[in-house]
């Protein structure tokens, strides 16, 4: 208490509502100020973190940190009864009213001033539980072709989720408003220096979402850019602060508990991290750094109270030039804005992404990490008090490079989505047991991918608001982005038909499939239709009608009537909105004639190129009788330096086939033809079939060129090749040539010579240096025509940043 006659204590409040002039006289009459109230952080999952539409009045437990006794939950911004049980625990009663239709609601918690301020949100899903995750892909242009993170927020506040992304091309923020079904408005671009990544939260306390940006100018400089929001879905222009040196990993938290949210930065080429203390109007201090280690680059952050003492701490996922190249790294708050040293945790490769949040239900924040170097997600089960336990590894298609949390299918249990890079990109939904273990895989081929660019991201939230919760997914190196929408599950029972033979121009009898909503959204049918090689030789009726409840079912008939003889296909096309957007029931049958028949496939026979003296693989004829009598065979034969076998026999049953294989010796140089006869008792006998092939004296090479892909600089990797001869062959040296003939040796098991019609391996070891391309070719220096023949060689050597795919 101050004494009497001592000036009023000047407090900065961004209310200006009853509560803050309250405050303001009582802080005038007895100079005392009450203790700021800091931001809360809401963690994941909110328990329970989903429920069926139509459910009772349910008791919402949030979870999280620098909760106070009057801090209030609030559902799609509307507050709740609230009862405080600790610093890092709330309990809501949500009635029934908020919880009888399907949708997605957006939970914060909001801190009374002094301080205080809004948390950040949580979904919480109203739909059915699944017991697996369908997601159908639709494309947008978001940049110029190198997206980055991605943020979602309510720019607009219109109760539709928003995305904002990184355009490391173009040097700025792409702002996308959403529709609420699914579809993004044209991007709306913001000046940020080369973007990195994005978080968005409101940084200057007027209820309107700001977003934070680490942008990157290399080596010389890097900062955030501060774009505060006008809460029509535009921002200011950007204001810059400085940080480390390639800024590649942003994180929002109220640091030092003062009720004004902070940003901290990873500072990849400085090997540190930047905390810049907000001071709530939107500006910031200057940057303090804090060092992650000699030799190291940091790659991600997350933030949470991982020790449970109510102040927020920071983990850093590193890449480092010493062994173990992945390290996780702990830095625990002070609360005052200050960190502890860090505390290092085995983080496998190269950490580029991580994700905090309570896997097995015990209260602890434990962490799931996109592992690149491994291709691996690594799981790292909290302690409680700051110390995590070893990881435990799954594995994924490609290597993992951004991953989100969320309850894809609404039972209560966090999943990982996760985007891996590699041949193609991925995402990978690892559903989650409840008890910190994950399901195998279910992978999503995204549209484009360049596997050797840096950005991309991945982020969860309901974009079409049907009650499940859909991915955003920034592939690297594309200026493309991919919207994941949960979809409804289609089964056809059975899903192809099979119609016997049936005499052409006559129509069969009619044969019936039953389509089956079977998922938990409704299905929308836009069409059904015959498609394929032989539509008109079927046709379909259905009582189908265009929405189709939850459970509901409905008939497709389908009937045959062949215009030409022989195996006749198409398909029945569904186009609806299911995860594949048209379903297909396959459809074929057989034309017959009457009596018995012969038909031959292929009419024609051609081997190519055979050294003189070998028998080149065998080719295969199908014989089918395509009749309604049985098809007596008199005999097989061929011409030429073509030899037949067969699994024919004497005679052929109706619709049935065998199969006649002919082979290749040439005698001689130079064009060699002949025919394969089959004499029956079927019309038109002899059935014949043409053959031909080139006879020749020298070299064969199998094969003739070898692609070792890409592998690490240093490491080993072996492809061969065959050498084959038509006559007696004398070596004088085999040897790589080339462009790059030391990254390329060989061995071989050719010696000096090699017999007529005998083979021998050439094997080849490709180890790159460096980064980058390399090519060259084995010589083979000989006494055949066309000497030296050669074998050309192609691979590429990466380094531990890029993936090898």
């Amino acid at each position: 208490m101050a004494t009497m006659g001592a000036p009023p204590v000047k407090i900065k409040l961004i209310s200006r509502g009853p509560v803050c002039l309250m405050f303001t006289l009582f802080v005038a009459m007895t100079g005392a100020a009450l203790a700021q109230n800091p931001v809360p952080l809401i963690d994941q999952p909110l328990v329970p973190d989903a429920a069926a539409p139509g459910g009772p009045q349910l008791m919402l437990t949030v979870n999280g940190t620098g909760f106070v006794p009057g801090s209030v939950v609030h559902w799609n911004g509307s507050p709740l009864a609230t009862t405080f049980v600790s610093g890092s625990e709330l309990k809501a009663s949500v009635p029934a009213s908020d919880v009888l239709q399907p949708g997605t609601a957006s939970v914060t918690v909001v801190n009374p001033v002094p301080g205080g301020g809004t948390s950040n949100v949580v979904y919480f899903a109203l739909g059915h539980p699944t017991s697996s995750v369908s997601l159908r892909t639709n494309s947008y242009t978001a940049g110029s072709g190198l997206l980055g993170s991605l943020a979602i927020g309510d720019f607009n506040r219109d109760g539709k989720a928003d995305l904002a992304m990184t355009d490391a091309n173009g040097q700025n923020a792409s702002v996308l408003l959403g529709n609420g079904d699914g579809t993004f408005q044209p991007p709306v671009t913001y000046a940020t220096g080369i973007a990195e990544a994005v978080v968005t939260a409101d940084f200057n306390g007027d209820g309107k979402l700001d977003l934070a940006v680490a942008y990157n100018n290399g080596s010389v400089s890097g900062g955030v850019a501060i774009l505060l929001g006008n809460g029509d879905g535009t921002f200011r222009a950007a204001v810059n602060y400085g940080a480390g040196l390639e800024p590649n990993a942003i994180a929002v938290g109220d640091f030092n508990g003062d009720g004004e949210l902070d940003v901290v930065v990873a500072n990849y080429a400085s090997g540190d991290i930047s905390v810049l203390l907000g001071n709530g109007d939107g500006t910031f201090k200057p940057a303090v750094t804090y060092s992650t280690g000699s030799g190291s680059g940091p790659l991600s952050l997350a933030v949470g109270d991982f020790n449970h003492d109510g102040k927020l701490d920071v983990v850093v996922g590193k890449f480092s030039c010493y062994s173990p190249c992945g390290t996780i790294s702990v830095f625990l708050g002070n609360g005052d804005g200050t960190f502890q040293p860090a505390v290092n945790y085995n983080g496998g490769g190269e950490p580029i992404s991580i994700a905090a949040g309570d896997f097995n239900g015990d209260g602890r924040l434990d962490l799931a990490v996109a592992d690149i170097g491994s291709g691996q997600v690594l799981i790292l089960k909290g302690n409680g008090d700051g110390t995590f336990q070893g990881p435990v590894s799954y594995s994924t298609t490609g290597d993992p490079a951004w991953i989100a949390l969320g309850d894809l299918n609404g039972d209560g249990k966090l999943d990982l989505a996760v985007l891996s890079i590699g041949s193609s990109c991925r995402v990978n939904i690892l559903l989650g047991n409840g008890d910190g273990t994950f399901q195998p895989e279910v992978n999503y081929s995204m549209p484009s991918c360049d596997n050797g660019s840096a950005g991309g991201g991945v982020g969860i939230a309901d974009f079409n608001r049907d009650g499940k919760l859909d991915l955003a997914v920034a592939a690297p190196g594309s200026s493309t982005f991919s919207v994941l929408l949960q979809a409804p599950t289609v089964s056809l029972s059975p899903a192809s038909l099979t119609f016997a033979g049936h005499v052409v121009g006559t129509r069969s009898s009619v044969q019936q499939v039953i389509l089956t909503n079977s998922g938990y959204l409704e299905l929308s049918i836009a069409g059904i239709s015959m498609s394929g090689k032989n539509a008109t030789d079927f046709s379909e009726t259905n009582n189908c009608p265009s929405t189709l409840a939850i459970g509901a079912m409905c008939t497709i008939d389908v009937t045959f009537a062949p215009t030409q003889m022989g195996p006749r296909s198409a398909s029945v096309t569904i186009t609806d909105n299911a995860a594949v957007s048209t379903q297909q029931i396959a459809l074929s049958g057989t034309g017959v004639v009457s009596g018995p028949n012969a038909t031959l496939s292929p009419a024609s026979i051609a081997f190519g190129t055979q050294l003189v003296t070998t028998t080149s693989p065998a080719q295969s004829v199908t014989l089918t009788n395509n009749g309604t009598a049985m098809l007596a065979i008199a005999s097989i034969v061929t011409t030429g330096d073509f030899g037949p076998t067969n699994t024919c026999g004497s005679s052929l049953a109706i619709l049935a086939s065998c199969t006649i294989a002919v082979t290749f010796a040439p005698k001689q140089q130079g064009n060699r033809t002949g025919t394969l006869s089959v004499r029956d008792n079927a019309p038109g006998s002899p059935q014949t079939v043409s053959l031909n092939g080139t006879g020749t004296v020298g070299v064969q090479l199998n094969p003739t060129s070898l692609n070792f892909g890409g592998h690490r600089v240093g490491a080993a990797h072996t492809l061969s090749t065959t050498l084959t001869t038509s006559s007696a062959l004398s070596i004088a040296g085999i040897t790589i040539t080339g462009a790059d003939t030391d990254e390329f040796s060989e061995t071989n098991t050719c010696g000096a010579s090699v017999a007529a019609g005998k083979s021998c391996t050439i094997t080849v070891t490709y180890r790159p240096k460096e980064a980058g391309g390399d090519s060259a070719a084995v010589s083979i220096r000989d006494n055949a025509p066309g000497s030296p023949q050669s074998v050309t060689l192609a691979g590429w050597g990466c380094n531990p940043l890029q993936s090898c795919n």
